[in-house]
């Protein structure tokens, strides 16, 4: 049972062995080739999402720090401007802003 695992890791470690001598490999044939941009493609794809990200959770960040200003006319101009940075953020994102009618609820 042992010999099976042991086995197993082997081939598992000299996989991904492979494909990293493939991700940086110089002359490549076509079928390497096209891996290497698969690998490429999905790496690309994560930096961009962190990036977008960590942009919004800027964004919530100073608007939390907002909330907590003592003065209610810089609460104020400072939700405007987070308003207008929201705005700009789901432009450059292709998010659709919806602009039916608002309805306001009363919690209590």
């Amino acid at each position: 049972m042992e010999l099976i695992l042991i086995g197993s890791m082997l081939i598992v470690v000299a996989l991904i062995f492979i494909l990293a001598m493939i991700v940086r490999g110089l002359r490549l044939q076509p079928v390497e080739q096209r891996v290497k941009n698969l690998v490429k493609v999905a790496k690309d794809n994560d930096e961009e999402v962190e990036d977008k990200y960590s942009e919004a959770y800027e964004i919530v960040m100073e608007f939390g720090d907002l909330l907590a200003a003592e003065k209610n006319l810089e609460q104020y101009y400072g939700v405007k401007d987070i308003y207008d940075r929201v705005e700009e953020f789901r432009a450059e994102n292709n998010q659709a802003v919806d602009k039916g009618k608002v309805i306001l609820k009363v919690v209590k």
